[in-house]
């Protein structure tokens, strides 16, 4: 089977250091570049983490910065969820890194790839989006170049009747806007998929007793205070903005229609997704996936890690 090639959107985040060791040993996707987002943290501790990553799944994966901020507001990070550094229980020494993003920024550099490519390309974004609209503004023909954007955010759920404030959306609104209005298909992957697919306390001690790499997760998962699973496990909502491009016959999709609406909340005022489907369908919408296959095919992938970087050894 060929594999897909796929640019990924990444603020690196535990959940995204899940995702993109399923993506790199799931055996179907190509990575030709992680555009390295701030959200999870600042953008200077997504792209140290996101070489950090690279650097311990022994790849040589490019790594380009992106935007610092949001596109019209300042930035507001994740690290109660992440954990200080952004990756739970794992901390990052910048100085023991030996590699280094790519000289292009983000923007330039996904608009090279995509522009240079024999084949339409996928964008998964798993952070916020703030580099993809500003190549969309900045590069209007690149959206004859993408396939499809996939991104894992949003959510159909209500807090108190109120829009919910998920994170991926709300850290930059404005860039979704941009992107939802782009006429690129799009695929949303909402925020509950991560709460029906996560890793509970018997699969995490699974994960550890499985090999290294899963000794190295579930160090990770320790300091991972994901406020919906909470205690439970470990939520891992990005690996589903995967799982759908290598297994979508395990997801169960809708078409929908989004828009990118605001809430006012006293002094704040934070964008949310709006989905509807009375309206011309816009977007496909993730609304279930089978559990027991996603995880199968998640510690396969584990498996797969731990003997390629075994073999790196010898």
């Amino acid at each position: 089977m060929e594999k897909q090639d796929v640019i990924i959107v990444t603020d690196p985040g535990v959940d995204d250091a899940t995702a993109l060791m399923y993506a790199i040993f799931c055996g179907q996707i190509n990575i030709k570049l992680l555009a390295v987002a701030g959200g999870n943290g600042p953008i200077s501790n997504a792209v140290n983490n996101a070489l950090f990553l690279m650097e311990y799944f022994k790849q040589d994966i490019p790594v380009a910065v992106g935007i610092d901020h949001p596109l019209k507001r300042p930035p507001v990070y994740a690290i109660g969820a992440q954990g200080k550094g952004g990756l739970g229980g794992i901390k990052v020494n910048p100085k023991k890194l030996t590699t280094k993003p790519i000289e292009k920024s983000a923007t330039d550099a996904m608009y090279e790839i995509l522009k240079n490519s024999d084949k339409k390309i996928s964008i998964i974004a798993i952070g916020p989006m703030t580099s993809v609209a500003d190549m969309l503004v900045k590069y209007p023909d690149s959206k004859k170049y993408i396939k499809e954007i996939n991104f894992m955010g949003g959510t159909k759920e209500k807090n108190y009747g109120e829009p919910y404030r998920e994170f991926n959306i709300s850290f930059d609104p404005e860039c979704v806007e941009i992107v939802i209005k782009s006429g690129v298909p799009l695929v949303m992957i909402p925020m509950e998929l991560g709460h029906f697919a996560y890793l509970d306390k018997d699969d995490i001690k699974k994960f550890k007793k499985t090999n290294n790499v899963g000794k190295f997760f579930a160090k990770m998962y320790k300091k991972y205070k994901d406020f919906h699973v909470g205690h439970l496990g470990a939520a891992v909502h990005d690996v589903c903005s995967i799982y759908y491009l290598t297994n979508p016959q395990c997801m169960k999709m809708e078409q929908g229609h989004i828009d990118l609406k605001y809430y006012k909340d006293g002094n704040d005022n934070y964008g949310y997704i709006d989905t509807c489907y009375d309206k011309k369908p816009n977007a496909l919408i993730a609304v279930d996936m089978d559990i027991s296959d996603f995880k199968y095919d998640l510690f396969e992938a584990l498996k797969k890690a731990g003997e390629f970087l075994e073999e790196r050894k010898n």
